[in-house]
């Protein structure tokens, strides 16, 4: 059986690869439980096989999520002086632990020459990352009024959570200690060092396994025989309406930069859900480092996505539909593949609730509109119709009700995009949905 991470030494740099297509190119999934108890026998292994030695920095580069960062930084954490995690955005290892006063925590150690940069922070400044308890949970989550980079914000949860250690807000104990939110990797691997060896275990919430009224977080660090990592622990809660946007249209239009964008505006606004989170609907590898990866980085960037490029089978639709379908946050914005009619978008866009569409050409909107109406489970309104222009130098807004409709000029990969009139202006439909259902 496939494995779903390869972790393996590429000269000095601990390599974390995320399985996600076969031999064959065809696209394979797995639940975060299954991804978790992957990574941590493959860590197992090489401990036991002496290839995890200790020293005074540990570089890690590779695919980590959260759910792995925590299982990784448990099992090195131990053995090196410092632990500094690849930042495509930056081009830089960012260094996320650490002992050592040459690599201070929020460091930036340069890919290419490896040289240590420093930091210097405004006292002033409000924290990028925010960490408190809620109904029983620590809730750990990057602050959205803040925009700063990795660097930055993986200093700011380290000294939030300390700040509660010392005020004695997290006493530790026997039980499994649930954490919930938005986080990064780089963050992740900070809190693991300060709390895995305080609990008897870590759980983390996984949005892509709940229920309704049932949340679920996965085991990641274990120190009881009465927990496995890899286990989930299930939490009863109050089920809430769910928007689930999809944006969709055909190939070549932008939407992967629109939905970075959109991102970005969205978790820029005051009323935006604490739980807005947005996956890709295809198995090409572009998540949300893409973008800035494009525009720091663009050679790095293609051969990422060269790298991740997989193909879109009917498995890949019926796995991405099952996420889809137990993501149970307020408000999840997906993208899907720019080809109509295709049995794997109609998969996945039937567990959409709205759906916003990129387009160039009127024949576009009549074509994406036709299968929506008529190609899926139950009829897909649009709220948005909006055409990609390239070349032009500004965006129009034709009509906000009751279909907001209009232009969005340029969605290059090498500019953001999140400040357009156009965007911002989708990025507070997307949240009145979610208002409009609770109400």
């Amino acid at each position: 059986m496939m494995k779903t991470y390869q972790i393996y030494w590429e000269r000095d740099v601990l390599k974390v690869v995320f399985v996600d297509r076969n031999a064959d190119g065809m696209a394979i999934t797995a639940n975060g439980d299954e991804i978790v108890r992957d990574a941590a026998a493959r860590l197992h292994q090489m401990e036991a096989a002496g290839e995890l030695k200790g020293g005074d920095l540990l570089k890690i580069d590779g695919r980590i999520s959260v759910l792995v960062s925590y299982v990784i930084a448990h099992h090195v954490a131990h053995l090196y002086r410092a632990i500094a995690i690849s930042d495509t955005r930056l081009n830089a290892y960012v260094v996320a632990i650490s002992n050592a006063a040459e690599y201070p925590v929020g460091s930036r150690i340069d890919v290419a020459t490896g040289q240590v940069q420093q930091f210097s922070d405004n006292p002033g400044d409000s924290p990028s990352f925010l960490i408190d308890w809620e109904d029983g949970v620590l809730n750990a989550r990057i602050n959205n009024g803040v925009q700063v980079d990795g660097d930055r914000i993986v200093r700011d949860a380290a000294a939030q959570l300390a700040n509660l250690i010392d005020a004695g807000q997290l006493p530790g104990g026997k039980q499994i200690l649930k954490i919930k939110g938005r986080a990064t990797v780089l963050a992740s691997f900070a809190i693991a060092n300060q709390i895995a060896h305080i609990y008897g275990g870590v759980a983390v919430f996984d949005p892509k396994q709940g229920e309704k009224g049932l949340d679920k977080y996965i085991v990641t660090v274990s120190h009881t025989k009465s927990r496995q990592v890899g286990e989930t622990v299930d939490i009863e809660c109050e089920p809430q309406p769910a928007v689930k946007v999809v944006l969709c249209g055909p190939p070549n239009t932008g939407k992967t930069v629109l939905q970075q964008a959109l991102k970005t505006a969205v978790l820029k606004l005051e009323n935006a859900p604490k739980d807005f989170y947005v996956i890709s609907g295809c198995p090409d590898g572009e998540g949300a480092w893409f973008s800035e990866t494009a525009r720091n980085n663009p050679d790095l960037a293609a051969q990422l996505k060269k790298e991740y490029k997989a193909k879109f089978t009917l498995k890949f639709a019926r796995d991405k539909a099952r996420d889809i379908a137990a993501i149970n946050n307020s408000l999840l914005l997906f993208d899907v593949g720019g080809k109509i009619p295709t049995e794997e978008n109609r998969i996945i866009m039937s567990q959409a609730t709205h759906a916003v569409m990129l387009a160039k050409t009127e024949q576009d909107v009549a074509d994406w509109q036709e299968f929506c109406e008529k190609k899926l489970e139950k009829p897909l309104p649009f709220i948005a119709i909006v055409y990609s222009e390239l070349k032009a130098t500004q965006d129009t807004i034709a009509s906000d009700s009751p279909v907001l409709t209009g232009t969005v000029h340029r969605l290059a990969r090498d500019e953001d995009a999140s400040s357009r009139p156009m965007v911002q202006a989708l990025a507070e439909l997307l949240v009145n949905l979610v208002g409009d259902r609770i109400e």
